[in-house]
């Protein structure tokens, strides 16, 4: 076999990588499918012989495979022991397809499995591509709002009894012979090894198979890919073919595509990412098809061609490729371009009224608004909800105010467009979520809202933004672990995001009527809590406890200044018939403020957050976060 050529690295190689890495996670964040069906006949364009394009595009795809199923799986869409056996016959696959690699190289060269590659390509993309064509007819004509049932496929494999070969598994919720999983795993292995894109034949045959939901045959399908990414690597690795220059390059670019891609989804319709999934797809296809006779020409398998005709050839597969890339940039620009001017528009109309709020006059130091008229209740179903349902109930009906109830049909776009219900599905699940609730509202005005949506945070805030609600009210995780942990991902997203403020309740949680008590360090945030708190105590009829927390470092200045804030927010309730008490503690904020409303008895905290900040961590502040998390009480979280 013939020596593996690497491209050569210079600035101009390198912008084009990890533009190209970019433009591929757009694409994958967009449309779904990995991208990589775009990436490997780029790097082919560059001059990567097909094997090392294959192989560096399975080495960048396994660490983005293992996020994905770790955080799916935070969501009960992957079913990690189905994924793992079929990842374990996928190697087989891949190490059967490596070997064929290996031959064809050996026998032909690097023309010969350029060829290969470009073929499989061809008649993947032309199988894929038309069907993704045809369900973007459907839907666009006529939208399928049917139940998933198992298919008639599913339901004779599952009925096939083999001794000695039957294993349960949690997607199925029944056994199934492993006779069956095996040809999908290695199928799903052999086709990775040629193109770097197995989901295109595990995602369908889990489904149509074995009868495994869609969003968990898109989730688990992450596990296939991070097992036989990663094996994959290690063979490929062998024959020298992985070029880990390529593969950080397009990851770098990738990584953030994919967030801009995910983003650019929230702003257009189902049928219009099929029908551009479709576009590129049989685009890619028609730039492959200009390689062809180059290639026959110099295997001698066809009349041979000038060198001026070949070269002519690969400019206009250049070109068509380049089209299909830039056509997938622009798309993904565009809606993102328009969601971003939709979402600045609000905020400068929240701020404006925000900053209109804070030169107002205090008239014996709060306006009203202690009331609330539209309540957006976000629930996924679980135990976890049942605090913020009833809450949420309590507060709609004492307000008289109209409660939204939503749940969110999350999935991700990874193979959503290839996979026929998928959508569905998430939106039948979304559905049932929403059943508690529903009866706790009876007598209540109230609406169903079902949102669709990768992240939960984003279809909750979505939601809320579009209901124009005063109020969200949500769950949060139980007592384990870290602060994040307890307070989950979704709930800190959406609490650093919403437009309004948010009500976290945990499991146990009900309306409050004994006290209230809010937490300021003189900041603005703290002072904006402090105002909603004497409206939120004015209304209730409660006692109110202001307190503000010093560490044992803290100076006398510092010490001084709680006092100050403390007293400024005293004297700013003073007209109002509350009851208020002022408290300086010493000791860690969130540690100070939970003791506190121990003491107090107060069974509602209210507390100001950072607001946006565009990092996780930062969203809404560390003692924000620490206080919702371990907090046996509702916690509103205030926002400016």
């Amino acid at each position: 076999m013939e020596a593996t050529q690497f491209i050569e690295l210079n600035a101009a190689t390198v912008f084009l990588l990890v533009l190209i890495g970019f433009i591929g996670g757009m694409v994958s964040g967009f449309i779904g499918s990995g991208g990589a069906f775009v990436l490997t006949p780029a790097m082919m364009a560059l001059g990567a012989p097909a094997m090392v394009a294959v192989a560096s595009n399975i080495c960048h795809k396994f660490p983005k495979a293992l996020v994905g199923a770790t955080k799916r799986h935070k969501y009960g869409q992957v079913d990690v022991k189905l994924g793992l056996i079929l990842g374990l016959f996928a190697e087989a696959g891949m190490l059967a397809g490596k070997h064929l690699m290996v031959g064809i190289s050996r026998q032909f060269g690097k023309v010969g499995t350029d060829l290969y590659v470009s073929t499989i390509f061809i008649v993947v993309l032309a199988a894929v591509g038309g069907f993704v064509l045809r369900d973007y007819r459907k839907l666009r004509h006529a939208p399928q709002d049917e139940e998933h049932v198992v298919p008639p496929l599913a339901l004779w494999v599952r009925s096939i009894v083999i001794p000695g070969t039957m294993m349960h598994f949690d997607a199925l919720q029944g056994r199934v012979s492993l006779l069956f999983v095996i040809p999908i795993g290695f199928a799903t292995g052999l086709l990775a090894s040629a193109i770097a894109v197995g989901g295109f034949i595990g995602v369908p045959a889990m489904i149509y198979i074995l009868g495994v939901p869609a969003l968990l045959a898109s989730g688990t399908e992450l596990v296939i890919a991070f097992v036989m990414g990663l094996g994959g690597t290690f063979l490929y690795g062998l024959e020298g073919a992985v070029d880990v220059r390529l593969s950080m390059l397009i990851l770098l670019g990738s990584l953030f595509g994919i967030q801009l891609g995910a983003i650019g989804t929230t702003y257009v319709k189902d049928y219009q990412i099929k029908l551009v999934m479709a576009v590129i797809m049989l685009t890619v296809l028609f730039s492959r098809m200009f390689y062809i006779p180059g290639y026959l020409s110099e295997l001698g398998m066809i009349a041979p061609l000038d060198h001026g005709s070949i070269a002519t050839l690969k400019t206009l597969g250049d070109s068509v490729l380049a089209v299909a890339l830039i056509l997938g940039a622009v798309t993904v620009l565009t809606s993102l371009t328009k969601g971003i001017a939709e979402h600045r528009k609000a905020d400068f109309a929240r701020q404006l009224a925000a900053g209109m709020a804070a030169f107002t006059p205090a008239q014996g130091g709060l306006e009203s608004g202690g009331r609330w008229r539209r309540i957006l209740l976000a629930t996924d179903g679980s135990e976890y909800s049942e605090g913020a349902i009833r809450v949420a109930a309590a507060l709609a009906r004492r307000n008289d105010a109209r409660l939204f109830i939503a749940s969110i049909a999350v999935y991700n776009p990874e193979y959503a467009t290839t996979v026929p219900g998928l959508e569905q599905v998430a939106l039948d699940q979304a559905g049932r979520n929403v059943a508690g609730a529903v009866q706790a509202a009876a007598g209540i005005v109230h609406e169903v809202v079902i949102a669709e949506a990768e992240d939960p945070y984003r279809g909750i805030v979505d939601a809320a933004s579009e209901d124009r609600a005063d109020l969200i009210v949500m769950g949060r995780r139980g007592k384990r672990g870290l602060a994040r942990a307890m307070v989950g991902d979704a709930t800190a997203r959406v609490i650093g995001h919403a437009p309004c403020n948010v009500l976290v309740a945990p499991r146990g949680a009900a309306e409050w009527h004994q006290g209230i008590l809010v937490a300021t360090d003189g900041s603005r945030h703290g002072d904006a809590a402090a105002r909603l708190a004497g409206q939120l105590a004015l209304e209730w009829q409660l006692p109110l406890t202001v307190v503000s927390a010093v560490l044992p470092s803290h100076n006398e200045q510092r010490r001084r200044e709680a006092v100050t804030a403390i007293d400024r927010v005293k004297a700013g309730l003073v007209r109002l018939p509350v009851q208020v008490t002022g408290i300086v503690a010493e000791g860690r904020p969130e540690q100070v403020i939970l003791d506190q409303a121990g003491k107090a008895g107060a069974d509602l905290i209210v507390i100001g957050t950072h607001g946006r900040t565009g990092l996780d961590r930062l969203l809404m502040g560390s003692v924000a976060e620490r206080v919702i998390g371990f907090a046996a009480c509702p916690v509103l979280a205030v926002k400016l």
